[in-house]
């Protein structure tokens, strides 16, 4: 008498459905930290609250990634004998979601910082300027070092018309940037001979407000962003006893701050 087979069960595994539940609430959780890039306090304070009760009422063994994404934040459902306890205890779950907005918007605006420095050097090479524009990345800043020959007339403030167009792709990097962008005019220290300008400090000062009018009158880039700064002779990159020398130190510099 021939065997009976066994039934073949058809489809996924039942595992799959709740592991699949699991990775959509993660993607979804991680869409929401997205969405918050840019926070304000009112706007925050609803969605945190709103977090916390649905994090903190998870069944049990439930986590959730923390800030640095290299651990978890465990859940802790120990009944607590107290309503201050359980206060005490949905405050540092909210306190640690908090921490987690504020450290995906940060790594979001390292992202468009390096998009804007990237997107610049692309500029630099394309039009052969490397020798005029530089761009140097400290710790906390992005600089955009720019020599004066190519933005300025010896001794006058007005950007030249090469300038406006270095300018004008700078600034379509720098449209995503919501960093403070500081801008510093800087000279050598050949004393002033013209009736406009008395001395290096007025000089110097006139380019740098000149760089942000043009960025922020002509670019519609937002004005709250910058801070112009004129600072003379007194902080060269190098030496004035050559020519050399001194044309280094004939410079604009625009800073992103991180």
């Amino acid at each position: 008498m021939a065997r009976k087979k066994e039934p073949v069960e058809e489809g996924a595994p039942a595992w799959m459905a709740t592991y699949g539940d699991l990775v959509t609430n993660l993607l979804v959780f991680f869409v929401l930290l997205f969405s918050l890039s840019t926070v304000d306090e009112s706007r925050f304070d609803e969605i945190a609250a709103s977090l916390s009760n649905s994090i903190i009422n998870f069944g049990a063994n439930n986590a959730i990634l923390d800030g640095s994404g290299n651990s978890i934040i465990a859940i802790d459902f120990t009944k607590y004998g107290s309503e201050e306890d359980e206060a005490k205890r949905k405050e540092k779950y909210l306190e640690d979601a908090k921490g987690m907005v504020v450290d995906a918007e940060g790594k979001l605006e390292d992202k468009y910082i390096d998009d804007a420095k990237n997107d610049i050097r692309d500029v630099i090479e394309e039009h052969g300027i490397s020798d005029k524009v530089q761009v140097i990345e400290e710790k906390d800043f992005v600089m955009i070092r720019l020599e004066q020959e190519l933005f300025f007339d010896s001794g006058s403030a007005d950007i030249r018309e090469e300038g406006k167009a270095v300018l004008s792709y700078i600034a379509q990097a720098l449209k995503g940037i919501n960093n403070e962008i500081l801008v510093s005019g800087h000279t050598d220290n050949v004393p002033q001979v013209n009736k406009n300008y008395a001395t290096n400090w007025e000089l110097s000062t006139a380019r740098a407000t000149n760089v942000v009018r043009y960025l922020v009158e002509v670019e519609e880039l937002n004005p709250a962003l910058f801070t112009a700064t004129g600072n003379g002779e007194f902080k060269p990159v190098a030496s004035n006893d050559t020519a050399e020398g001194r044309q280094k130190n004939r410079r604009i510099e625009i800073k992103l701050l991180k």
